[in-house]
């Protein structure tokens, strides 16, 4: 049995995707009855975590650890995070405990599914306190929310236009900014960087992260999330958040020398079950090589590629179209992005290296591990499943703007 852990701490999490990597076959998936440590790209790790079993799991077997939570309480705890969402959707079967062998998955669909068409209900998504969210559950017939997606009756939903995704993702912004409270909302000209960097995120999952091998199959089972969480951490508690974490305390160190909080935040992250960059660019190429015999640095290059790549969707009306546009917005904000993807985990500072021009930027990135250049030193991790991209946006602190 494979058991998420409370902490849902990076270097956890990892340990957790390494377990079901190189582990016994069709573990069973343990969920914890609380959790805690969500900033800072917590939530988006799980969820990985829980994409990698699904994925490397034929019984997809889900155990609801006993807790002293009624049944019904302990149901509805598992549709309220995003992560344990996700187990739910990506589970054959779902079980209170091990003694019982009770199976609850149509009670939790049942929850789920009223969870899925209240969340369009709302400019936010689900919200609890300081996070809001959306889940995309592309197996299913929810898998296209109407905030989010143009219906059509005769072909695959399309993405809505950047105007109304980016009035979205500011919503949840506004959203988890306000109940994080202590900072200053974004002004619009940052809320417009924020909402072109989302958008380009989006369409970028839609168009890669919810496909097979065969781009005119869609993954099932597959589910897409992104949220917000709005982070507002005394020094203290800042500190004790980050002990451990080198790259965060680089990049807060030079956040410092800007007009930027060093303890607010709005992270948003976007999760996928898809094939990873070099997966999809694998199976798009087949005659380059194979996902298992490429080296590490050559998965590296693939992932640049990947960046460097302009979208060319019609509706994508974004000047400097693609991930490239996502750096160099990410640089105006002043902001840090953390990436892992198949067998990489990279991360990049916009304050400590900013995006400089398309035509110039060299896309490098950081390996996490080793906090070196990744044409230094590239770290070989387990295979996660999908791709998961968590991004850093700083605010501005009411006390500095009173004085």
């Amino acid at each position: 049995m494979i058991t998420l852990p409370a902490s849902l701490n990076i270097e956890k999490i990892e340990d957790v995707i390494s377990k079901i990597c190189e582990g016994q076959s069709n573990p069973q998936l343990e969920l914890p009855v609380s959790s805690k440590d969500f900033a800072f790209g917590g939530y988006a790790a799980a969820i990985q975590a829980v994409n990698t079993w699904a994925f490397n799991n034929e019984t997809r077997e889900l155990i609801i650890k006993p807790s002293s939570l009624e049944v019904e309480e302990q149901l509805e705890q598992v549709v309220k995070s995003p992560h344990k969402f996700t187990a739910a959707m990506m589970a054959k079967s779902i079980r209170l405990n091990l003694d019982k062998k009770l199976d609850v998955r149509k009670e939790v669909n049942s929850l789920a599914k009223a969870a899925i068409e209240q969340q369009s209900s709302n400019s936010y998504g689900q919200n609890h306190g300081r996070l809001c969210w959306y889940s995309f559950v592309d197996h299913s017939t929810k898998g296209f929310d109407r905030n989010f997606y143009i219906s059509s009756l005769t072909k695959h939903a399309e993405p809505q236009s950047l105007e109304q995704i980016s009035n979205i993702i500011s919503s949840m912004v506004r959203k988890s900014s306000i109940v994080a409270g202590g900072s200053e909302l974004l002004g619009e000209e940052d809320a417009n960087e924020l909402g072109r960097l989302f958008y380009e995120l989006f369409v970028n999952t839609h168009e890669h992260g919810s496909r097979a091998k065969n781009r005119n199959n869609w993954l099932k089972p597959a589910t897409r999330v992104i949220y917000t969480y709005g982070i507002n951490l005394s020094d203290d508690a800042l500190a004790n958040s980050i002990s451990s974490n080198e790259v965060l305390q680089d990049y807060l160190s030079a956040l410092g020398k800007t007009s930027r909080s060093t303890n607010r935040f709005i992270e948003i992250s976007i999760i996928d079950s898809g094939l990873g960059y070099s997966g999809r660019w694998l199976a798009d190429n087949p005659k380059e090589d194979d996902l298992e015999q490429i080296t590490i640095t050559n998965e590296y290059e693939i992932l640049k590629k990947c960046f460097k790549f302009r979208s060319t969707s019609s509706n994508n009306l974004v000047k400097g179209n693609g991930l490239p546009a996502v750096m160099a917005n990410l640089t105006l904000l002043n902001g840090f992005m953390k990436v892992r993807s198949n067998r990489l985990s990279l991360y990049r500072d916009f304050v400590n290296h900013p995006f400089t021009e398309q035509e110039i930027d060299n896309y490098e990135f950081m390996d996490w591990d080793s906090r070196k250049s990744c044409n230094e030193k590239l770290t070989l991790k387990a295979n996660a499943t999908g791709v998961a991209i968590t991004i850093l946006i700083p605010l501005i602190d009411k006390t500095e703007l009173e004085g």
